[in-house]
Order: C-alpha cells, then sequence, then structure tokens
C-alpha cells in the first residue's frame, strides 16, 4: 500500500504486548533531582498507557532555554525530581487501543504541550495552546498548576527521558524529509513564533525580529515563508554575517546608535530575549499600529511590564505574547517546513543545530546559559 508522509513500510521496533501497555513502565532518562542541581541519568516510571496515548521511543530532543529556566526554578513552577525536554524526536512503539492516525513505527515530535481538556472551543479549533481549562504542560507538576501554566497537575517527564507515553493528539506524525536535528527545535521553538506569524505577517509586512538564538533563526525563516521583510536585531554585531546568509533584509546592531537611529520602523516586533527590557527600548521601533509580540520569557524575578499609555492609546500600537502553538498550526508549520527544507537549512555554517550526546547535557546546558555557542540550537541524542 501508499505510505503517508513519515511512515515506513518495514516496522524496525517490536511492540511491547498489551500487557506490558497496562503496567508502569521503567526506563531511564536524564533528570535532576533537586533545584539548580546538574542533570544525571536516572531510572524513573512512567504511568500505564491508556487507550487514547502512544509510546514513543526517544532518539533526539532539542535543548531550549526553557529547560534551562526550569531545572534552575526560575519562574518558580519546579517540582522534583523534574525530566526536562519538549523538542523530541522518536518512533512510535506502541498505540493505545483507541489511537487512530499513528501507527507503531512512525516517526512523531513531541512538544510542550501533553494534554488538554478537548471540550473549550479553543481545543475543538486545534489552539490547544490557548485552553480554556489549562493544557498541561509535558513536564509540568503541582506547583505549576495555577490557571496559566495548566490547570490539571501531573508531574510526568519530559523527552529527555528514552520513552515517552502521551495523548497521541499531541505526537505529531513528522514528514518523512525532516531529520532530527531540524524537526527537534521546530516542537518549540518553532511554534511558539508560528503563533504570530500566521496571525500578523502577510506579504510585504516588515517583521523586526529581536535576537537569533533558536527562536529569532526561524522567525526569520518562518517570517520569510510568509512574505515578510525581516529586520534582525541583535545585540552583537558578529551576528550580522548568519542574520544575511539565513535570509535577513537588514541586520541591526542594537548596540549602536547609528544603526538604532536609522533602523526601518517594523510592522510587527517578535521578541524572543529571555531577559526583561524596558518597552521604551522598542516601542519606538515599531509602526503606527504595530504589534509587539514578547515569547522569551525573563526569571519570574525580573517580571515587571512597565511602560507609558499615551505613546500606545494614541499610535495604536499593541502588545502581546506567544507560547508555543496548538494542533492545527504544529501540523501547518510541519508542513510549510517539508516543502520549504532547504530554505529552512540554509542557514551559515557556524550556526547550524549542533548534534550532542545526552551525556553533555550539563555541558550542553552550560554553553547554551553562557551563550558560547553560536549554533541556533543544539539536539541531544541517545
Amino acid at each position: 500500500r501508499a505510505t503517508p508522509t513519515g511512515r515506513r513500510t518495514a516496522r524496525t521496533h517490536l511492540a511491547p504486548t498489551m500487557t506490558d501497555l497496562s503496567k508502569p513502565l521503567m526506563t531511564e532518562a536524564y533528570g535532576a533531582k533537586a533545584q539548580g542541581a546538574k542533570l544525571e541519568l536516572m531510572a524513573i516510571e512512567l504511568p500505564p498507557l491508556t487507550s487514547s496515548q502512544v509510546q514513543v521511543a526517544i532518539s533526539d530532543c532539542g535543548l531550549c532555554h526553557t529547560d534551562c529556566h526550569m531545572v534552575n526554578n526560575d519562574w518558580g513552577i519546579g517540582d522534583y525530581p523534574m525530566v526536562p525536554g519538549h523538542e523530541g524526536v522518536g518512533k512510535v512503539v506502541a498505540c493505545g487501543a483507541n489511537v487512530r492516525g499513528l501507527e507503531v513505527g512512525d516517526t512523531v515530535g513531541v512538544g510542550w504541550i501533553r494534554d488538554s481538556c478537548g471540550l473549550c472551543e479553543p481545543c475543538g479549533c486545534g489552539r490547544e495552546n490557548m485552553c480554556d481549562n489549562g493544557y498541561k504542560g509535558t513536564y509540568l507538576g503541582d506547583s505549576a498548576a495555577n490557571g496559566l501554566w495548566g490547570k490539571s497537575p501531573n508531574n510526568l517527564f519530559g523527552c529527555f527521558s528514552k520513552v515517552m507515553r502521551i495523548e497521541a493528539k499531541f505526537a505529531f506524525l513528522l514528514p518523512a524529509n525532516l531529520p532530527p536535528h531540524v524537526a527537534a527545535p521546530l516542537m518549540c521553538a518553532g511554534g511558539t513564533v508560528f503563533e504570530p506569524i500566521v496571525d500578523l505577517v502577510r506579504p510585504g509586512v516588515v517583521v523586526g525580529v529581536g535576537a537569533l538564538g533558536g527562536l529569532g533563526t526561524l522567525a526569520l525563516k518562518l517570517s520569510k515563508l510568509y512574505g515578510g521583510k525581516v529586520v534582525a536585531f541583535s545585540g552583537s554585531e558578529s551576528k550580522r554575517a548568519a542574520a544575511m546568509a539565513a535570509g535577513a533584509d537588514v541586520f541591526v546592531c542594537t548596540k549602536d546608535p547609528k544603526q538604532m537611529a536609522d533602523a526601518p520602523k517594523v510592522d510587527v516586533f517578535l521578541d524572543t530575549v529571555p531577559v526583561n527590557r524596558p518597552l521604551s527600548d522598542v516601542l519606538p521601533l515599531l509602526k503606527f499600529n504595530g504589534s509587539y509580540v514578547r515569547m522569551g520569557i525573563p526569571p519570574a524575578s525580573s517580571q515587571g511590564l512597565e511602560a507609558d499609555w499615551i505613546p500606545i492609546i494614541f499610535t495604536g500600537k499593541k502588545i502581546g505574547g506567544s507560547i508555543v502553538t496548538g494542533s492545527q498550526r504544529m501540523k501547518l508549520m510541519l508542513k510549510l517546513a517539508s516543502e520549504h527544507l532547504d530554505f529552512i537549512t540554509d542557514i551559515s555554517e557556524s550556526t547550524q543545530a549542533v548534534v550532542r550526546p545526552f551525556s553533555e547535557v550539563n555541558e550542553a546546558m552550560e554553553s547554551l546559559m553562557s551563550q558560547s555557542s553560536s549554533a541556533y540550537r543544539t539536539v541531544l541524542q541517545w
């Protein structure tokens, strides 16, 4: 028979027996036993597989700033032991009895959302990231069950595990031509920036991208695919060549007063910096009726938002945020990336995603937090 995108006719994994699936599963994962602790290989127990879930053998997982923030409890919502990871790629090795649309052997991606209520209007439209009742974060526990991060406590484990058991609707079938090091960053970084791009970017729209890390690089790429003209803003002049090679139309070093004064006004500013900054620094960059969208989440100790109202009211400027994406737009983004893979991967050699073994996870996290790596993403591999 013809095989759907992302599937193979030859099955290389044997499915566990139904008896195995009805029991908790012991597996290995890299996790932190306490706040700020180094990650170590540990044994963890996953609950029994439900009829609507799939079991995934994880092969790769992208490393996100969020993982570092969560391990350090920078947002005050961490529970331990914690197994981070929410940009997972792997093979389906078992399906619950009611799963449709996935089969053993399929390659799937797992992101920041583990489950949602499935009953509210946003869930019905595939916008589960806006679930009225609060989605379940992939590795959020009781401390995060406050309504914003998710209302259903679970304290399950993330994709730094060798095995995931997750709702099938949040295990996304990957196009066959997307390699793991490309697909993994799309599962969180890509989805987070894609939300405002779908809403705000059209051909001819001028898009400012703040910072050129994992989120920023994909914001640049996906904005271009939607017809935007991209102005890349970075505090480092050394990123100019990489930004232009990735497809930016204009590069602005934010530490150069002349470049900032000459910077073109933008319709949309996508701010991916994971630290706070005064809105007075960025609102002047917006055209009248422009939109500022914050995606980088500052630490809990620096969450304040300050701005003067008159410049906002009299110019019609809008302030918003974005956190990951739901199933409908995730599938759209994966299809778009698959169809434009050459452009998505056309970045300078120095900023290509770096693949490292999971045994180097602590070194990779230190490199990310110190900004000592030029790679736009690190992907960990079992």
